[in-house]
């Protein structure tokens, strides 16, 4: 009789989940309605050019990985409450490889894809949906090349940064929490010269970004909570809101991370990440990018962001 030991059980284990986190994805709706062999064909493209210094895909391939890519991002993160569930159960485990497989999966299409240059916050948010889906798929290795091969975004990146000062509240906001969060992902953006010799520069730059983006909201004049009379007046209001909301989520990870206590921080990150989501919830792009963010997030503070290969991607 052959006895298993608790290695080989594990084995066993992952390669089970992994055959099935892969039907699960794949049978999902929207990665269905796309026929197998053009998924094959498309992701097989993307491998050649994801990492090939240039400007990415143009047409005519770039729509077909385009939708390729959202249909992954739609069936994973169609997992996304489900993996976050704090309890251990076999449902949330599969959640997380499914998750995490449709992140890989749709990071390969992304990255492939030739990024949006023409405007400095697009630029931005582009690398972060991408640096989120590299970090739940746990592909930071491969989302630092990525910005290697491709010079065009670091540079309209590193302008748009030098230029938040400048801007209106609003976009000043937004502006550094997004810089803020490409430093949390792991991109290999500019840190502070005085941070330069410190174990985390670039998230100790990150820390006295927020330092500055502090001081600012205190001076800011939020909307009044009386009646709202109009729908810009409503808009502002819900801004606010996700503003506040994904600044406390964003400061109270950075922390962590320099003070290495990332699992303590897990469950308030998470609420104030879906407050900010629930005051965007009328804008789909910004939706889906808040999303990844809390999901990448969580991936973080739970301490699991080295690389890793998953079988079958």
């Amino acid at each position: 009789m052959n006895v298993l030991t608790p290695a080989v059980e594990r084995d066993l284990v992952a390669r089970d989940l992994a055959a099935l986190a892969r039907v699960t994805l794949d049978e999902h709706w929207a990665v269905a309605a796309i026929p197998p062999e053009r998924r094959t064909l498309l992701l097989e493209r993307a491998d050649a050019a994801a990492l090939r210094p240039g400007d990415g895909l143009g047409e005519p391939i770039a729509d077909g990985l385009a939708l390729l890519g959202t249909a992954y991002e739609l069936a994973a993160l169609s997992q996304l409450e489900a993996a976050l569930q704090p309890v251990a159960s076999a449902a949330r485990d599969l959640a997380q490889a499914v998750l995490s497989l449709g992140a890989a999966r749709a990071f390969r299409c992304a990255a492939a894809l030739r990024p949006p240059l023409d405007d400095g916050e697009s630029a931005i948010k582009w690398a972060l949906r991408l640096g989120a889906l590299a970090l739940v798929s746990r592909q930071t290795d491969a989302y630092v090349r990525w910005w290697e091969v491709r010079a065009q975004v670091a540079d309209v990146v590193r302008r748009a940064a030098s230029q938040l000062d400048a801007e209106p509240w609003e976009g000043y906001a937004r502006g550094t929490l997004w810089m803020s969060w490409l430093g949390l992902l792991g991109a290999p953006i500019a840190t502070a010269p005085e941070h330069a010799a410190d174990d985390l520069p670039t998230i100790t730059t990150t820390r006295s970004r927020l330092a500055a983006f502090r001081e600012r909201r205190a001076e800011h004049e939020p909307p009044g909570d009386g009646p709202v009379l109009n729908a810009a007046a409503l808009r502002a209001r819900m801004t606010e809101f996700a503003i506040r909301h994904l600044a406390d989520a964003t400061e109270l990870l950075t922390v962590a991370v320099l003070r290495r206590t990332l699992p303590d921080v897990s469950a308030e990150f998470k609420l104030h990440l879906s407050a900010a989501r629930s005051a965007m919830a009328g804008d789909h792009g910004q939706d889906v990018l808040l999303a990844w963010l809390q999901a990448a997030g969580v991936t973080l503070a739970g301490g699991v962001t080295a690389q890793l290969e998953l079988p079958g991607l």
